[in-house]
């Protein structure tokens, strides 16, 4: 982890308990730095090992310390600047909690190795929504509940109460399911203006000007098989037409099962593919449509994977937009 992150822990341990006491704690986490620089990478035990001796030297729960970690990052970032990003987000609460990906790829331009976590709501109503989180990172359930009352609170002025309904480890990744009650009537203005946007005459967006906007677009059916692609893709490989884009493409992120349900309700992430096989070989080896059509997905299982032998696998980024027309998903992407 960057040690921006360490960083807000060592200030409000510091602001809350005092120097000496920090001192005391470090030494019993036998974390041996005194300094965490900001764009630097560290163990990503260092947090959790922290926590975990704070809790014996100052007699409180990891749990509560985790918390109060994450409510002081997000007042803590406001001196490097990032406080500005988040005001700039959305004008509520939902439009934050719907854009956190888009967050976390904006980051990425400062921090390369972010190891960002994956984040989609769903059961949107005037009263809250359902968040659900995913990382590689365990640990952090109680620093992101920190996290989300205080932006909550300190750029929204909105009260959020989050409560955890399911947490889950399939050894690759957890996943998390917050229940988050605010007043959210944002919501229902939006369904307003969407109804008034359905109901108006305004001609649909054709085709062929999205095809031709985006040369390395996948349209995609139900069965995940490949109807139509951009020229720019068609160039580079010719070969996946008619065949299944989970066995094409290993999905980086968002970090979901690579399945037509998932893609449908994580249509406000950014989706990152990358393909399986090499862009300039002369010869691919293509499966048949039959192990085409055989169960499984594709997922990134390690953050180290983005290159094959030869580090020339078609690396590519953008949204997935349901097509209510042809039943379709079209993934409007570019190169990365």
């Amino acid at each position: 982890m960057y040690g921006l992150l360490i960083s807000s822990v060592s200030s409000y341990i510091k602001d809350t308990y005092g120097e000496d006491k920090w001192e005391e704690i470090r030494r019993h986490a036998h974390v041996t730095s005194h300094t965490f620089a900001t764009h630097d990478r560290y163990s990503e035990r260092i947090i959790p090992d922290l926590a975990n001796a704070a809790s014996q030297v100052l007699n409180v729960s990891a749990e509560n310390l985790m918390y109060n970690f994450g409510v002081c990052f997000v007042s803590f970032v406001g001196q490097y600047g990032y406080d500005r990003i988040l005001k700039v987000l959305g004008r509520h609460m939902r439009d934050f909690l719907n854009g956190l990906d888009n967050l976390h790829e904006y980051l990425r331009f400062s921090y390369q190795k972010l190891r960002a976590p994956s984040f989609y709501c769903e059961n949107e109503t005037q009263h809250g929504l359902t968040l659900h989180y995913r990382s590689k990172r365990r640990g952090f359930v109680h620093y992101v509940k920190g996290q989300i009352v205080q932006v909550g609170k300190q750029f929204y002025n909105t009260e959020v109460k989050v409560d955890v309904i399911l947490e889950e480890d399939d050894d690759i990744m957890i996943h998390v399911v917050f229940e988050l009650h605010f007043d959210n009537t944002a919501y229902t203005e939006l369904l307003e203006k969407e109804k008034r946007r359905l109901n108006s005459d305004h001609s649909q967006i054709q085709s062929d000007f999205l095809f031709d906007l985006f040369p390395f677009h996948m349209v995609f059916d139900r069965n995940l098989t490949i109807r139509n692609i951009g020229n720019g893709l068609y160039a580079v490989l010719p070969s996946i037409l008619g065949r299944r884009v989970n066995k094409m493409f290993t999905l980086i992120r968002p970090l979901v099962e690579f399945r037509w349900e998932s893609i449908q309700v994580h249509t406000n992430n950014v989706f990152e593919l990358l393909s399986v096989f090499g862009v300039s070989r002369k010869s691919y080896y293509f499966p048949t449509k039959e192990e085409d059509q055989s169960e499984g997905t594709s997922q990134a299982q390690s953050d180290d994977f983005l290159e094959d032998d030869d580090g020339k696998c078609l690396h590519l980024k953008g949204q997935m937009l349901y097509m209510k027309e042809w039943d379709q998903i079209i993934f409007l992407g570019i190169p990365v």
